[in-house]
């Protein structure tokens, strides 16, 4: 999933680039979070359109699980509120309390998945930490985060590598089979990403590491939009 994602970040269409895309997210986020109903609108509008511009199918692919769940949570939210019932079905009751309390979490949940979707995006996990490290953020948390985002990495390319590997010698086929392949498989992946973490220690310090990561820097700039 990171090299789609990866993939997905390298070719967008980016209508805002640099640090200011971060900062821009961040901010919204966090008015979205503590703002009412009119700004959550606007910002679901905004960063949609944003997210169509910088790649429609790729936007719809990623919303598309966290949306399920959304409108999930709205429909429990709405039959379970005590309130007063305005409709009735068996043992479902809608209330007012209900409407307005799913409507209101519906709006909220949209514009945040609709900011983090265009930052998740249009920005790196590098251009983000280049972005909060001028935030006077300790510099071993940046680094942690780098560490975690590299090693996350590796287990993902090691686990691909196993499964496909697992998948071609029918590994899978039937249910013993299947608990069995699953557990060697995280055995292997565990002892092989250890070895992977290793080599990747040796490297950091043959090239003089020094808890300072290389981070890459993208002038603040904004695009035209184009059809």
């Amino acid at each position: 999933m990171h090299e789609t994602l990866e993939a997905i970040q390298m070719t967008s269409r980016k209508p805002v680039d640099g640090d200011l895309k971060v900062y821009l997210s961040i901010s919204s986020l966090f008015l979205v979070m503590v703002l009412g109903k009119f700004p959550q609108i606007i910002a679901v509008i905004i960063f949609s359109a944003l997210c169509v511009y910088a790649d429609k199918r790729a936007y719809f692919r990623i919303i598309r699980i966290p949306a399920f769940f959304l409108l999930a949570a709205m429909f429990v939210i709405l039959f379970t509120t005590d309130g007063k019932v305005i409709a009735s079905f068996w043992i479902f009751r809608i209330t007012e309390e209900g409407i307005n309390t799913a409507f209101s979490a519906f709006l909220r949940s949209a514009a945040s998945l609709s900011v983090l979707s265009f930052l998740i995006m249009t920005t790196s996990i590098p251009e983000f930490i280049h972005a909060i490290s001028r935030l006077k953020i300790p510099n071993f948390i940046l680094e942690m985060l780098m560490l975690v985002y590299r090693t996350i990495q590796i287990l993902f390319d090691e686990l691909t590598k196993l499964d496909t590997s697992a998948s071609s010698r029918l590994g899978y086929l039937g249910f013993r089979n299947m608990i069995r392949t699953a557990s060697l498989l995280a055995f292997s992946a565990f002892m092989r990403s250890m070895q992977r973490s290793e080599i990747m220690e040796e490297a950091l310090e043959s090239r003089c590491y020094r808890g300072c990561y290389p981070l890459p820097y993208t002038r603040n700039k904004g695009s035209e939009f184009q059809p």
